[in-house]
């Protein structure tokens, strides 16, 4: 559904509905938004963010209910950066509110995973995962991992395909496996919104072919909610519950990926359904 009018209220989704279930559901009923009833993780609500007199995302709202794989999309300067940023608590909104789990962004840090785009280390360092994703759990840099830390960074990263990185140098990951790693960081603490900022950036073909495969396992998840910003298309036909689509800091689109793929006016989606597959990432 093109633009941010109301339209008609959505379908109820049954409360028993796993992520494969309510999909179906949404798609049969055409239920371009979510049931507003449903329980939500994060909550957008007339969100208008300015930086040095300049408004970077004008007047902004949607909402994600739990378990819900969301897309965000659109053009390079859209305002999905900026817009991230206030979700983390990092910008405070000049108007509107950022609610997650009916809390301020600040609040609410520990139930939000963040995989960023760049990665800040420093590659000179002899560091290892298990130590960066104790450090998740931590708030700080472990000088020694318990047995019980050990364990659970081992697990984590066996949930994402990673459990042999477990001691290995971090400068000598490829970026593949270090997107594994700084998604089991962004997962140990067992957030309820996981955030993913262009993870296929910087990551070879075979890597982010199973990269995109283990997002799709995330966005199968019945209780953890995601926000995935990507300029592939590949990644977000096979991912994408909704797609919410910025443009000059607006809100554009909110709807099912059906409805909004392969759409000429939105540039970023513009791509024809047959070349989904093919479409070429804007890294």
């Amino acid at each position: 559904m093109i633009g941010d009018d109301g339209g008609e209220p959505a379908a109820a989704t049954p409360a028993w509905a796993t992520s494969i279930e309510r999909r179906d559901h949404a798609r049969r009923l055409k239920q371009t938004r979510p049931d507003p009833a449903a329980p939500r993780v994060l909550d957008v609500d007339h969100v208008t963010i300015e930086l040095r007199g300049k408004t970077i995302v004008d007047d902004v709202s949607f909402f994600i209910p739990r378990g819900e794989f969301v897309c965000l999309c659109g053009p390079n300067g859209a305002g999905k950066s900026t817009l991230l940023k206030a979700v983390l608590g990092l910008l405070e909104p000049a108007r509107g509110t950022i609610r997650i789990h009916g809390e301020a962004p600040a609040r609410a840090r520990h139930k939000v995973g963040y995989v960023p785009q760049r990665k800040g280390y420093n590659r000179d360092f002899p560091a290892r995962p298990v130590e960066l994703i104790t450090a998740a759990l931590r708030g700080r840099w472990p000088g020694h991992v318990t047995p019980e830390e050990r364990e659970r960074a081992r697990a984590v990263l066996t949930r994402v395909g990673g459990a042999r990185l477990l001691d290995q140098p971090l400068a000598g990951l490829s970026g593949g496996e270090t997107q594994r790693v700084f998604l089991a960081r962004a997962l140990v603490t067992d957030p309820t919104l996981v955030i993913l900022d262009e993870p296929t950036a910087g990551v070879d073909v075979a890597g982010r072919a199973e990269l995109l495969e283990l997002m799709a396992e995330i966005s199968r998840s019945d209780e953890l909610a995601a926000i995935l910003v990507t300029h592939n298309l590949a990644a977000v036909a096979q991912t994408a519950e909704r797609i919410v689509y910025l443009e000059g800091g607006r809100l554009i689109g909110w709807g099912l990926p059906d409805e909004l793929l392969g759409q000429k006016s939105l540039t970023a989606l513009a791509f024809a359904a047959a070349d989904h597959a093919r479409a070429p990432d804007e890294e």
